[in-house]
């Protein structure tokens, strides 16, 4: 019989190696959820002003884009694994009662199989249209300002409408 050491076997090596294929194979079973977690892409208006504001990471989960048209629209996307969806639904509704804002729109609905809320306020001579989605973990907001009188740009329109899967 030939010695173990003769054959280049060494019981600690053999050891580490199947650690490190253990460590390896859980990897591969935690990405795909990692990446299923994840909040959808955003996809903003073509041929307007585009500004990553943040990008998120394992210590900050937020996201933050932002598209800019130069007659005064504003699309906003923002994505934060650190925010609860009841919260921040809830000040919103807070804050329409406390300042006896008008709502044209203020409404529960879903995006792209996610509880959402929509809602729609003037402020001023701007019209702030926005949607809160809870990706659970986290939030993502949609908020799209523009002009009041102005009609919302077809570009926008589409977005959030292939975004959250709405046919209006």
């Amino acid at each position: 019989m030939i010695p173990e050491a003769a054959l280049g076997y060494n019981p600690r090596t053999m050891r580490t190696a199947v650690v490190r294929a253990a460590f390896a194979a859980a990897a591969l079973l935690v990405v795909p959820a990692l990446a299923a977690a994840a909040p959808k892409t955003f996809t903003g208006p073509s041929g307007w002003d585009h500004t990553v504001g943040a990008t998120p990471s394992a210590s900050s989960p937020r996201a933050q884009e932002t598209w800019k048209k130069n007659d005064g629209e504003l699309l906003t996307y923002l994505a934060d694994g650190g925010l609860a969806y009841d919260d921040i639904v809830g000040m919103v509704k807070k804050n329409i009662t406390d300042n006896a804002v008008k709502a044209p729109v203020d409404r529960d609905t879903t995006c792209d199989g996610h509880r959402a809320h929509e809602v729609e306020m003037t402020f001023g001579t701007s019209v702030v249209h926005q949607v809160i989605i809870d990706e659970a973990p986290g939030v993502a907001k949609l908020t799209y300002t523009r002009p009041q009188g102005a009609p919302v740009a077809p570009d926008v329109a589409t977005d959030l409408s292939g975004y959250c899967g709405w046919s209006h």
